[in-house]
């Protein structure tokens, strides 16, 4: 076989596997002198796939590494040869690190946390809390900083106790549903005369990419044309499945924040949770005469002494682009 053939096969085994730095192994005894090695493009095109060699001592009896071992992304460990006595070439042994794969994997599905508000009581998060403040008169005569931050420390810690997080999971749609086997197969195709080029840097290789290239956007963009066609078609008998497709395609912009405000929006806008509040603010509301001899207190202690607590000047900033 000849090195060109070999190399244009290799990089097709190659573009079977996944390109997400997923662990790979290879090892071959690729009868390849170290000088005839640096002059090949057997290097360049394995640097391509993130696979590295590994240094190992000779593996035949002239004195030459014929085998050679190539891994990404952990590189093999203590390559060791042994000499066979029924062969010219010797035995080779390394140690290799592989990552543990997880007990239960479920690509199809995405998790995330929440609580559920509904089950926690305002009068037993109002005597949760109360039972980890000290007494009204001891209170106020913290200083401003440490009564606000053990303030805010009892109302955390009794919303986590009696809600805490838990995980939800949510089914997500897989990406591009439009994506065939045949457009996967070009894409591999796209990606081995793009490699090609970039190694041999030649106008001819340069065109037959582009030419790839143009035509697999024209039929990526035939799949989607068909895939949203389709759908539409099952889906015009249900406008709430219409407005949704369409919503998703056109990503229609959010509406302009209105230029003039009103007390009512400037109340509804405080009326809304930030992620920095140590409770949601519809139940601080709700246990807000509980609370109103600590709260009192650090208002009237930040008015006496001209300062705002620390743990307030905190913020989280949206902007709106």
């Amino acid at each position: 076989m000849q090195t060109g053939n070999f190399i244009d096969e290799l990089d097709t085994l190659l573009s079977l596997f996944p390109v997400d730095g997923s662990p790979l192994l290879l090892l071959s005894d690729f009868n390849l002198p170290s000088d005839k090695l640096q002059s090949s493009c057997l290097q360049t095109l394995l640097s391509s796939f993130d696979l590295t060699l590994n240094p190992s001592p000779p593996t035949h009896r002239g004195g030459n590494t014929l085998d050679l071992v190539f891994s990404r992304p952990s590189p093999a460990l203590d390559v060791t040869v042994t000499p066979l006595h029924c062969s010219d070439q010797y035995f080779l042994s390394f140690s290799l690190s592989c990552p543990a794969l997880p007990v239960h994997i479920t690509p199809s599905h995405s998790s995330f946390a929440r609580r559920n508000l509904r089950s926690v009581s305002p009068s037993s998060l109002a005597s949760t809390i109360l039972t980890t403040l000290p007494h009204p008169d001891s209170f106020s005569s913290l200083s401003l900083n440490t009564a606000t931050d053990t303030l805010l420390s009892s109302l955390s810690s009794a919303f986590n106790h009696l809600c805490p997080l838990s995980p939800r999971s949510t089914r997500s749609s897989p990406p591009a549903p439009w994506l065939s086997d045949v457009l996967r197969n070009n894409r591999r195709e796209l990606r081995r005369a793009e490699r090609k080029w970039r190694r041999s840097q030649l106008d001819s290789n340069l065109h037959t990419y582009q030419a790839i290239l143009s035509r697999f956007s024209v039929e990526v963009t035939s799949a989607k044309s068909s895939f949203y066609k389709k759908k539409l078609e099952e889906s015009a008998s249900d406008p709430r499945k219409l407005f949704s497709i369409f919503s998703s395609l056109l990503n229609p912009p959010s509406p302009p924040p209105p230029s003039s405000l009103t007390p009512e929006d400037f109340v509804t806008f405080f009326e809304e949770t930030c992620p920095l509040d140590p409770i949601p603010s519809t139940l601080l509301r709700s246990i807000s005469l509980d609370l109103l001899p600590f709260i009192s207190s650090l208002i009237n202690s930040s008015l006496s002494s001209g300062c705002v607590p620390q743990a307030f000047k905190t913020a989280r900033v949206v902007p709106i682009i």
